[in-house]
């Protein structure tokens, strides 16, 4: 390249990671120049890397002034801005424009593919990422989403190759190993989920979700004091996060050390940041206590119910907690069961529930039809087949 045609520096700086050189000189670029469209353009891709969605547009205008809307990078840019806001739309537009030039470049292949892929069309995305991925294959983040597509395809094998170069590319990025963990785990490999986490923790030690996802895995392994030392972990990385303090609460449930999860619902409380997580907590305790707290329990679960209204497990352990009360309490336990069918239908401990309800009451036929319905799922699992069926002689 001549230098009459070699990039400016703060384009070179930029695409070599070095944003903050590249931030300082493409502002000295444009204290020279105001009209420095390129310049104009680094600092907006800037502003979209720091997440400031407003300083971004308010610079692709200033390119646009320029006369430069209708360049290449410019679009992307632009397209990049309407991918961050949901925008799909007016990305796949501009993305498709780019798609149509002589020289496509491998920037709108991605956004095309990852547009797609927000979009849940994993088969339409597979092509144009398959393609970003052949014309730049030393790109971590290619890798990374045509793998989340091959998965969504069950191609199984392609995907973890995918996934596998990924993490050799860019050993530091945190969402492939999560992915990567979730499909080892779908899988029923736990151990081998765990290690991969542990693996990832270790490169980005101050991953919250890293740190969460080690902590699920662990629990599902039974090995809750792991699970409990993950979680401390993500408390210490935000001491501040709502989502952080609800979980180790529920572990602290799981440990049965009742005081130290009440005091950390409480925590939130204090700070009028109750979460549905941390008042199902509450109700938790107060239902394990010696005496159990009843009323302050079912307000607990009350509370969970409206804080979290697409959770089903709140509305169930109400109706279930509603129902070992007096007998006037079965109409509102019939409700809140009711509830939790109608946020998770495909759930069965609602639907047992409801049975039992039904038939306390003397609709034995309906219970035994609900049941029916629930037994010719094929999905049921052994345990709530087993249960359904025992319940359903009962009522014959």
């Amino acid at each position: 390249m001549s230098v009459l045609n070699a990039a400016p520096r703060y384009e070179t700086l930029f695409k070599a990671g070095d944003l903050e050189g590249a931030r300082r000189e493409a502002l000295l670029a444009r204290e020279r120049s105001a009209s420095d469209w390129r310049a104009l353009l680094t600092l907006a891709r800037l502003a979209l890397v720091d997440g400031e969605d407003a300083l971004a547009e308010s610079l692709l205008l200033g390119v646009s002034r320029a006369g430069a809307d209708t360049q290449a990078e410019t679009r992307l840019v632009t397209a990049a801005l309407h991918t961050r806001r949901g925008e799909w739309p007016q990305a796949l537009a501009l993305y498709q424009l780019l798609l149509a030039e002589p020289q496509p470049p491998t920037e709108a292949f991605f956004g095309l593919g990852y547009v797609r892929m927000e979009q849940g069309d994993a088969t339409a995305a597979h092509p144009a990422l398959s393609k970003a991925v052949a014309l730049e294959p030393r790109v971590a983040l290619h890798h990374f989403q045509l793998a989340r597509a091959l998965f969504l395809l069950d191609r199984m094998e392609e995907a973890f190759a995918h996934l596998e170069q990924s993490l050799h590319l860019d050993p530091w990025h945190a969402p492939s190993y999560l992915v990567f963990a979730r499909a080892l785990e779908a899988g029923g490999e736990l151990e081998a989920a765990e290690d991969l986490l542990r693996q990832g923790q270790k490169a980005v030690p101050d991953d919250v979700g890293l740190l969460k996802a080690l902590s699920d895995v662990r629990l599902a392994r039974g090995n809750v004091r792991g699970a409990v030392s993950a979680a401390e972990a993500r408390v210490r990385v935000e001491p501040e996060g709502v989502a952080a303090l609800g979980h180790l609460a529920r572990l602290r449930v799981t440990e049965r050390r009742f005081v130290e999860a009440l005091e950390l619902c409480l925590q939130l409380e204090a700070r009028g940041l109750s979460t549905g997580l941390s008042r199902s907590v509450e109700a938790l305790v107060f239902e394990a206590v010696d005496p159990p707290d009843v009323q302050r329990a079912l307000a607990a679960w009350r509370e969970a119910v409206r804080l979290s209204p697409d959770d089903w497990m709140p509305a169930w352990r109400l109706g279930l907690l509603l129902l070992r009360q007096v007998e006037e309490t079965v109409a509102p336990a019939r409700e809140s069961l009711e509830e939790a069918r109608r946020r998770a239908p495909h759930r069965p401990e609602p639907v047992l529930a409801l049975a039992r309800v039904e038939a306390s009451l003397g609709a034995r036929d309906a219970a035994k039809e609900r049941l029916a319905v629930l037994l010719r799922k094929p999905s049921l699992e052994p345990e709530w087949r087993e249960r359904a069926q025992a319940l359903l002689s009962e009522l014959d």
